[in-house]
């Protein structure tokens, strides 16, 4: 559905609105996501900006709008804060927070899977974020390591709430198209039944299971195959090839992946907490 023209490509030391663009910070299918900074005074933020050839869609446009309502309404220590919101030149921007750090999909891909302390410390952090959005009716739908922010002094920070949705929202998507990344997706979700708190747990399950073994659970072959086995089987043991975590972690990881969404963890919260007893030492 078209409305609004489409807008010209934005590039490295273009200004949009009150803001200067540095460098790019990463690329989605929705938006690119700038280091900018205020021209006025010189904040530093992270400018998500939509991406030009989506600029004149309708649905785009109101999704990225509601996008920035969600994020504005939120306050909590682990949810990237939104200072502004708006259009210039006919590209709407939401500017966030800059958090001084890299993802965790980066860490992840520079340093490999985590220690325990580490690991146990981004868990819990996240839990209490999703817990916070799930207590306000709205569930993330895209929980993944790309989407979760690590700063200088290791703490983290939930992000990217493109696909959020609550409970009252319109559904902004083509009938039948599946939303989110696969690795992570809920088993309900890949058969197409609506996304509720279970299945951002199940994401996050499946970022604990990535952080521990270096890979998603069901990673590596085609999407086919990919897809049957989230349906159908059970992913291998996250610790055997960790001698630094005890195996009665891997019966915790795996809980937050079961095929029923009613036989996950009730809350984010508990879910970590059950990570962090069970990592305990014997």
């Amino acid at each position: 559905m078209s409305g609004a023209p489409v807008a010209a490509e934005l590039k490295v030391g273009d200004r949009l609105g009150p803001y200067r663009l540095e460098h790019v910070l990463g690329e989605g299918a929705m938006g690119i996501v700038f280091k900018a900074a205020r021209v006025s005074n010189g904040e530093v933020v992270a400018l998500k900006v939509l991406r030009a050839e989506l600029s004149g869609d309708e649905t785009y446009r109101r999704r990225f709008a509601r996008e920035g309502e969600i994020a504005g309404g939120l306050s909590h220590r682990h949810l990237v804060t939104v200072v502004d919101a708006g259009e210039a030149d006919g590209h709407p921007y939401l500017a966030t927070r800059y958090v001084l750090g890299h993802s965790l999909a980066a860490v992840l891909e520079t340093d490999g899977p985590l220690p325990p302390t580490p690991l146990l410390r981004i868990m819990a952090e996240i839990a209490t974020a999703l817990d916070t959005l799930h207590s306000e009716g709205l569930v993330h739908r895209d929980v993944k390591p790309a989407n979760i922010m690590v700063d200088e002094s290791g703490t983290s920070f939930l992000t990217d709430f493109g696909l959020a949705k609550g409970a009252a929202a319109t559904v902004l998507t083509t009938p039948g198209h599946v939303v989110g990344t696969l690795d992570y997706l809920a088993p309900e979700v890949i058969k197409g039944q609506p996304a509720g708190p279970p299945a951002d747990i199940y994401a996050l399950g499946c970022v604990t299971y990535e952080c521990i073994a270096g890979r998603p659970p069901f990673s590596g072959g085609s999407f086919v195959e990919a897809t049957l086995a989230s349906l159908q089987d059970e992913p291998p043991d996250p610790c055997a090839d960790r001698d630094d975590l005890p195996p009665a972690l891997s019966f915790a990881v795996l809980q937050a992946l079961a095929k029923s969404p009613g036989d996950r963890p009730p809350t984010a919260a508990a879910y970590a907490l059950m990570l962090r007893i069970s990592a305990r030492p014997v």
